[in-house]
């Protein structure tokens, strides 16, 4: 009897050794986050933004693709605003406004002006032309220095109409920094 038991144990020894052999040898991939995030204070107003990061963790560079749903009229401008605690570095010459509604793909459009304002914490995008009404947006942020430290962070959307010079709050992106 002793020596079934020390069989079926020096055997399921041997399984898990070889799992942990075959799962060593497999390649390591890490996949980058991709998420709408969630809301837990607000109003009915607060909608929640799709968005995709490349890497997803503190201290690393990464890039954004935030969506920008599309709205009823044309859009002048996209001005995304972010919190105090958020510590990350933009690069003003890695912004660019895609057409798509899939995270990683679209067409570029030309901008006028893409500004990163740190002192008011807040990034001003506005193309050349007005994008038409219902066109589906990704606010790309390229070369994104992360948060020191990882947390969540809420960073909301906000338009511009081309008709009537009003700001639009349309989402917000809750972004989880590893």
């Amino acid at each position: 009897m002793f020596i079934k038991v020390l069989h079926k144990l020096a055997a399921s020894s041997c399984l898990v050794a070889g799992i942990s052999l075959v799962g060593s040898v497999l390649p390591q991939t890490s996949f980058a986050q991709t998420n709408a995030g969630f809301i837990l204070w607000g109003n009915t107003k607060d909608n929640a933004l799709d968005y995709c990061l490349d890497q997803g963790s503190a201290d690393r560079y990464d890039r954004y693709y935030l969506e920008v749903k599309s709205q009823k009229f044309k859009v002048s401008e996209v001005i995304l605003t972010y919190p105090e605690h958020y510590t990350g570095v933009f690069d003003q010459s890695g912004i660019e406004l895609r057409l798509s509604s899939d995270c990683r793909s679209g067409k570029s459009i030309p901008l006028e002006s893409a500004t990163w304002d740190k002192e008011n914490r807040r990034i001003v995008v506005v193309p050349k032309e007005a994008v038409p009404a219902n066109t589906p947006m990704r606010l790309v942020l390229s070369n994104v220095r992360n948060p020191y430290f990882g947390g969540m962070f809420q960073l909301d959307a906000r338009v511009m109409r081309a008709d009537v010079p009003v700001p639009v709050y349309v989402g917000s992106w809750i972004i989880g920094i590893d």
